[in-house]
């Protein structure tokens, strides 16, 4: 009887232990969050919190890693009413080349994310979800992401002012002095490039920027435009206050700035280095209908190859190049602007000069494709935080 006794304990003991597992496993699988009816679980949190803070080498990642598992289910759910959906040749890309980024293979990476008790399918959908917006936003706003070429134009013009325009900025820098610590930063720098509060990002370089700036929240003084390095010049010219540089890989160090707020001053006349136009000369009613024709400087081609009457030269020249009447001409000018030139004597004789750009001494090395990639990732990235912020905005979300 006392063995049978004793059975019955361990057996009672093994039913007991056997419900206690069940109950935390379905503890685990429990909805904790709603959004929109779409439930995250307990488990989903702990295994983002977890993926999280290996990307991020830091630890109390719980509200980041509730706040992306919302983010994650209202974009998803916003891609699904597009019809956009991922290929399994497309995610295991994605997934391939998250792992080159650090320097692994991917079976190498999903390895040591396992060492930590982080699953593959955390992996996955983390990959899923950011690929799968990507492709949202750029289908949603291409079109009206393109800056125009007066947008550029006035880029390029502001960074070339000797002074004028003072900004202020808030830095962080990010350590980056191996492959490993790259591939984090890159990852940091994609989270801080979608804060639009300009108290958020001060508080993220309190706390992640190894900059002296550190200690002030990352935000640096007043400064003239001008005497920002000449590749940032442009780039900074091109934001709205609040908007974030795209990251600005320098050696050991991923950077980003934020534009605070901008000031003019007494206006400076800028320094030039070369100026580009055309000059156009020939019987006057042709060289009337060659401008009537003509939008560009390039226009003129056309004009001058259908009629040999008229002279085109298109010349670059510096400005203690050019004749003092030329430069006078163009001096009034926008890009291109046309304007009469002085005929030699009277008749039947025209000459106009167009300006086709002007290039200042700090610029020579900036191409305009830079500035507009620029231009167009800024303005992307303002138009995703804000139909982002639209969706949250409008979802019923529920805490369990």
């Amino acid at each position: 009887m006392i063995k049978i006794t004793r059975r019955i304990g361990l057996a009672a003991l093994v039913l007991i232990g056997s419900l206690q597992s069940a109950a935390l496993a379905q503890g685990l699988f429990d909805p904790v969050i709603s959004v929109n009816r779409a439930a995250i679980t307990a488990y989903e949190l702990e295994q983002r919190e977890r993926f999280l803070e290996i990307l991020q080498r830091s630890s109390g990642m719980a509200q980041r890693a509730r706040d992306s598992l919302i983010e994650d289910r209202l974009k998803m759910a916003a891609a699904d009413r597009s019809g956009m959906k991922l290929s399994g040749a497309q995610l295991l890309s994605a997934m391939d080349d998250f792992a080159a980024n650090a320097n692994l293979e991917l079976e190498q990476l999903l390895e040591t994310l396992a060492q930590s008790g982080v699953d593959e399918q955390t992996y996955r959908d983390f990959i899923m979800v950011g690929v799968t917006w990507r492709e949202l936003i750029r289908a949603r706003f291409a079109a009206r992401s393109a800056p125009s070429e007066a947008e550029i134009d006035r880029a390029l013009a502001s960074a070339g002012a000797q002074g004028g325009v003072k900004v202020l900025l808030t830095e962080i820098v990010l350590p980056a002095g191996s492959a490993e610590e790259l591939n984090s930063a890159r990852q940091t720098a994609e989270r801080l490039g979608r804060i639009s509060s300009t108290a958020d990002f001060s508080e993220q370089a309190r706390r992640l920027s190894v900059a002296q700036s550190r200690v002030n929240g990352g935000r640096l003084e007043w400064a003239n435009l001008s005497d920002l390095p000449d590749g940032l010049r442009p780039i900074i010219s091109g934001l709205r206050p609040g908007q974030i540089t795209t990251p600005l890989e320098v050696p050991n160090a991923v950077v980003l700035f934020q534009l605070r707020d901008v000031a003019e001053t007494t206006v400076q006349s800028p320094e030039i280095s070369t100026v580009k136009y055309a000059h156009l000369k020939g019987p006057a009613d042709a060289v009337k209908a060659a401008t009537k024709m003509a939008d560009t400087c390039d226009d003129f081609y056309g004009a001058a190859k259908n009629n040999p009457s008229l002279t085109l030269t298109i010349r670059s020249e510096s400005p203690d190049q050019m004749s003092q009447a030329l430069s006078l001409r163009l001096m009034g000018l926008d890009k291109n602007e046309f304007d009469d030139m002085p005929a030699a004597a009277a008749g039947n004789h025209a000459e106009i000069v167009m300006l086709c750009a002007r290039v200042y001494a700090a610029l020579e090395d900036v191409s305009r494709g830079q500035v507009a990639d620029n231009l167009r990732s800024a303005r992307i990235s303002s138009l995703a935080d804000g139909f982002l912020a639209e969706l949250r905005a409008s979802a019923d979300i529920v805490y369990h």
